[in-house]
């Protein structure tokens, strides 16, 4: 079983088909509402600063609740697993954050078009990217929490916020979290570095977590 090409061809191939079908969606309802008022706001915003975050965390936690045990019934270490969804969750990161700007491109041309109201400012591509990296690598480790200590994997839920606060602080509208609203900007230009650390140390947690859970194997 090659890990790294099964969670790639997987759940990249799902990313992008889910991705489009939900602007897809954002664009019929977005003309749903131009029927009854002016259109002022951007509906893929909300999906490319919020939804799609959360969809990037769900593919780690997909890649070590569900693909783990089967690529260790096929033979494969633990060591082996982790490298492989690290390469992973940069690569799934980097095609949401695609199509995340994709959809802005698309957007802004049919905003234009119909003579809608601005969008407003996305920030940057990176910004996109750097956020998903951070949630995607959360996933892995609140998923291996879970699974190794059952309910004492809620102890893994202020970590992972933790990691994932600042991820967004570039991205517009993504900053309202649950229960934390307008996430103060205080790292400044060291955003980056947090961000890209933040993946790097859930990737580490999740290690620590992984290599000594017992996995019953599942058949294919």
């Amino acid at each position: 079983m090659k890990i790294f090409r099964h969670l790639t061809t997987t759940l990249v191939t799902y990313g992008v088909i889910i991705a489009g079908c939900t602007f897809a969606l954002c664009v019929a309802t977005v003309f749903a509402v131009s029927s009854f008022t002016e259109v002022q706001l951007s509906a893929w915003s909300v999906v490319a600063a919020q939804i799609a975050r959360w969809f990037c965390l769900w593919a780690g936690v997909y890649a070590i609740h569900t693909v783990l045990p089967i690529a260790i019934a096929h033979g494969r270490t633990r060591r082996e697993f982790m490298v492989a969804t690290a390469e992973f969750t940069v690569v799934f990161a980097l095609a949401m954050a695609v199509c995340a700007w994709l959809g802005f491109l698309v957007e802004g041309g049919l905003y234009s078009l119909m003579d809608w109201s601005s969008q407003g400012d996305h920030g940057q591509p990176y910004a996109y990217f750097l956020m998903y990296l951070a949630w995607g690598a959360t996933g892995t480790f609140v998923s291996a929490a879970f699974d190794r200590f059952g309910p004492g994997g809620v102890l893994s839920l202020p970590i992972g916020l933790l990691l994932v606060i600042a991820s967004g602080e570039r991205v517009p509208g993504s900053g309202e979290l649950p229960f934390i609203r307008n996430v103060p900007v205080l790292l400044g230009a060291g955003w980056h570095a947090v961000s890209f650390v933040a993946w790097l140390v859930a990737l580490g947690l999740a290690w620590l977590v992984v290599r000594e859970m017992p996995v019953r194997t599942k058949a294919l």
